[in-house]
């Protein structure tokens, strides 16, 4: 979820510049805590008694398969709330990935808000919607698309993100490992590494360090993550 599709609920919620969430006359303090690489936020089957606002850095979503590997689900990024759909316990496990801090909200002012804000519930399913909308274009290209078209259609994703958000839709920075590109890409790490090097040869993106990738050819990079190379 962008900052942009999250406007809606920071409406109620605000961006975490403040402490406090206003319900009608009265306010609520929530908390917010830095977080250093790979602390979790929450771990699977633990009680559900907060969302999470990530106010800087990077948050995964993962689960674990039966046969040890682990499937990053999504990202979250500054302004993404994680949690919103409710439900009695996490059913993944909520890790953070680079320094971060993320403000922690109770349950209870989302029941609250549902029940005094009109509006609320209509920015909550937009949001829901959105979110699964992704999701289903994430399950897409896991289940179709070349090892290249995948690489090719995350970079566009966090481009298009950056686009969304006023930034420059050429320079993407990428807190994550190559190790966890490739459990939300469902590629080993040196499949990652291997296919950002063929588009870095094939002059469509430059690598200025581990984090930071410029995207040289926009189109082209298009053209390969619809599978139109």
């Amino acid at each position: 979820m962008s900052g942009n599709k999250m406007a809606g609920i920071q409406c109620w919620l605000g961006d975490g510049q403040s402490d406090q969430i206003r319900i009608g006359h009265s306010f609520t303090v929530t908390s917010e805590r830095a977080f250093e690489p790979h602390e979790h936020l929450f771990k699977i089957n633990d009680m559900q008694s907060h969302i999470y606002q990530v106010l800087s850095g990077v948050v995964g979503v993962y689960n674990m398969l039966p046969d040890g590997r682990r499937q990053i689900v999504t990202f979250y990024y500054p302004g993404d709330l994680i949690g919103i759909e409710e439900s009695e316990s996490w059913r993944y496990h909520g890790e953070v990935l680079c320094r971060s801090r993320v403000r922690s909200i109770p349950i209870t002012i989302i029941d609250r808000l549902l029940e005094t804000e009109p509006g609320f519930g209509q920015a909550m399913l937009e949001t829901l919607a959105t979110e699964l909308a992704e999701i289903r274009e994430q399950l897409l290209s896991l289940g179709q698309k070349s090892a290249i078209e995948k690489v090719a259609t995350f970079l566009l994703r966090i481009s298009r993100r950056n686009l969304r958000e006023g930034g420059n839709q050429h320079s993407l920075y990428l807190p994550m490992t190559r190790s966890e590109i490739g459990d939300y890409l469902g590629l080993t790490i040196e499949t990652v590494s291997r296919n950002i090097s063929k588009l870095k040869t094939s002059g469509l993106i430059h690598v200025l360090n581990k984090n930071t990738v410029q995207i040289l050819d926009l189109p082209k990079l298009e053209e390969l993550a619809d599978g139109n190379s």
